[in-house]
């Protein structure tokens, strides 16, 4: 976790990150922009960049994650999604969610005539799994990340150790076969014009809508929230705020912002990107600061334990207490033999 001494990060363009391609075989390429690693270092929950798909090209071979999840939220451009056996087609707007353990193989191509760019977030495991459906292997990340192994080279518990048996025999585990009995309904992708607003805010100074994409693709279930945000001209959608647990993250869409960054007023653009480590103690939060509409992608971790401090009101919400709303005055500290009988 961070400390109480480390700076806030600070906001960058991602016009400004440099594009990262990746093209090691005909078929597969794609170029991106690491906007977390830009901002952050390695120091991160959850990874955001923009990716550009060319035509003709595919963005990574089918696979499914087991401890990590994935969204997909396109920008411009056509692109197809392949999910199990499912075919679908995205345009600007449209968000898909992979959840960890759907065990669909899902992959990204283009199959139009111009380039296809797209927002992908994803959760980081140094101990990740990932299955590869295509071509039958698994991605042991814990062993390195050339651990690559063919599923078809299952093994029994026992084989290849002395079992003192004198002509040993196991039956050998179906990886394959038994991933392929359990056949699931993947998550459709969505439209975010399909979305109802939420109106947000309170009095006027904090007021505006959002949509919530994650919720609507995925219902409760879903680890790493994506959420369109549109506060109203001049006003904001929550107080400043900083989370204990959770990693946030913003790019702007559109229109004309200030963040609210501890004592700074930080002017942000569409293109736009800043990540929130958990831990850093420093309030932020958004105004609209233009005189029409503004939206910008939110991107959140979900802790149920977590502590979220808002400092301009001195209080603090306790979610790992399970009550509702749980929020607490943060002057009204007390002893730990406060109130107990101590003789």
């Amino acid at each position: 976790m961070a400390t109480e001494r480390e700076p806030a990060a600070r906001p960058i363009s991602s016009h400004d990150v440099p594009w990262t391609e990746w093209a090691e075989v005909p078929r597969f390429g794609v170029r991106y922009r690491h906007l977390t690693q830009a901002a952050v270092g390695g120091s991160y929950h959850v990874g955001v960049a923009i990716e550009e798909l060319e035509p003709g090209k595919q963005s990574s071979p089918a696979h499914f994650h087991i401890f990590e999840e994935e969204h997909v939220y396109v920008l411009e451009g056509d692109l197809t999604v392949r999910v199990g056996t499912e075919i679908y087609r995205l345009k600007a707007g449209d968000y898909i969610c992979f959840p960890a353990g759907q065990r669909a193989g899902h992959c990204l191509l283009n199959h139009a005539s111009a380039p296809a760019r797209y927002v992908i977030v994803g959760e980081r495991n140094e101990n990740e799994v990932v299955v590869y459906t295509d071509s039958n292997k698994v991605l042991v990340r814990a062993l390195g990340r050339d651990a690559l192994l063919d599923l078809e080279a299952a093994r029994n518990y026992w084989d290849g150790e002395d079992t003192g048996l004198d002509d040993p025999a196991f039956p050998r585990p179906d990886i394959i076969g038994n991933l392929a009995a359990k056949p699931i309904k993947p998550l459709a992708p969505i439209s975010q014009d399909d979305v109802p607003w939420d109106e947000n805010g309170a009095g006027p100074q904090f007021g505006g809508s959002s949509k919530h994409l994650s919720y609507a693709a995925a219902g409760r279930a879903y680890r790493v929230g994506v959420l369109i945000e549109s506060p109203a001209p001049g006003m904001r959608l929550c107080p400043t705020h900083y989370h204990m647990l959770e990693e946030e993250h913003a790019l702007i869409l559109e229109g004309e912002l200030t963040l609210i960054l501890g004592e700074e007023r930080l002017a942000m653009k569409p293109g736009d990107y800043v990540c929130f480590p958990a831990g850093r103690k420093i309030g932020h939060s958004f105004v609209n600061s233009g005189a029409g509409p503004c939206r910008y992608l939110m991107i959140g971790e979900r802790n149920p334990n977590e502590v979220c401090v808002y400092p301009d009101s001195n209080k603090m919400a306790v979610d790992a207490l399970r009550v509702e709303p749980g929020v607490f005055d943060m002057s009204a500290t007390k002893g730990y033999w406060d109130g107990e009988k101590t003789r």
